[in-house]
């Protein structure tokens, strides 16, 4: 099986408008609300022979402010292909008490799986003190928290989303699975770290391309993971639709596995059974897809 862990949905009504400006700006307006859509989350998926997707929104705040829409919109999304598509919830940090009220409405009625947090687009720090009812109701229920991680749009401070920062989270809350989206990009070396030191962590590949494209920097990623963290049993597959396609993140994933490039280097390659897990199986255990 396998399975993209970062997939992004919204519907024009309710996304936030620094992103549709941002969208129109580069002329990706049109194509992006249509892939956004259910129908065009699953032809994605099935562009690219992939088994389930893993969806949240783009935006966390819809222009009324009534930011619980957001998930009735993606278990909308899910209702409408159960087999194929998985549910994150999202929260607003400014509101723990509607927060924790929200999350039990996303795990007992609309069934989620975890969470997604973007503290830049958010603007707020993970490690505020504020936030750990959020985590210890989290780790209590045992569903893993997805934070993007590194760099973000022009139009929100990236302050908010050092690696580094979820350090004193996984400290605090040791059994609180935490997944460092885009594997921290581009402070690879501070992921590495994390998934070292701390055996509540994770990271997905996402969005590793680079102003140059190629598969340079996602081996870079996989490199420092690999090397200092041998996190790779704890590396999930994902592609960060619909900005890319799940089918050219698995292509890049099953060049790498095959690139000669590390030999050359005397550094060890990622074995096909190292691969599966990334494409999969880490996603299953973690997600608790057999139960």
């Amino acid at each position: 099986m396998i399975i993209d862990t970062h997939m992004h949905i919204g519907t024009p009504e309710l996304l936030e408008e620094d992103v549709v400006q941002f969208l129109k700006g580069k002329n990706l307006w049109e194509e992006m609300t249509q892939k956004m859509r259910a129908e065009g989350v699953i032809k994605a998926l099935d562009e690219g022979k992939i088994d389930m997707g893993v969806i949240f929104p783009l935006t966390f705040m819809p222009p009324d402010g009534q930011w619980q829409k957001m998930n009735d919109m993606t278990t909308s999304y899910v209702e409408e292909y159960p087999e194929r598509l998985i549910g994150y919830s999202i929260i607003n940090p400014r509101d723990i008490p509607g927060s924790l009220k929200e999350l039990e409405r996303a795990f007992n009625e609309l069934s989620f799986r975890g969470v997604k947090f973007h503290p830049s687009m958010q603007e707020f720090f993970c490690n505020d003190p504020s936030l750990d009812p959020i985590f210890e109701y989290l780790q209590e229920m045992g569903k893993p928290i997805l934070f993007h991680t590194g760099a973000s749009l022009p139009s929100h401070p990236d302050k908010f989303s050092q690696p580094m920062l979820l350090d004193e989270v996984a400290v605090k809350f040791p059994d609180l699975k935490i997944i460092l989206a885009h594997s921290g990009r581009p402070f690879y070396q501070e992921a590495a770290m994390l998934l070292r030191k701390h055996n509540n962590v994770y990271v997905d590949l996402c969005a590793n391309k680079g102003r140059t494209g190629g598969t340079a920097l996602l081996e870079m990623a996989l490199t420092f993971i690999k090397i200092y963290a041998d996190g790779l049993k704890k590396t999930l597959f994902a592609s960060d639709f619909p900005v890319f396609s799940p089918a050219e993140t698995l292509r890049d994933v099953i060049a790498i596995q095959n690139n000669p490039r590390f030999a050359e280097l005397y550094l060890p390659g990622i074995t096909q059974e190292e691969s599966r897990n990334i494409l999969g199986k880490n996603a299953q255990k973690l997600l608790k897809l057999d139960d």
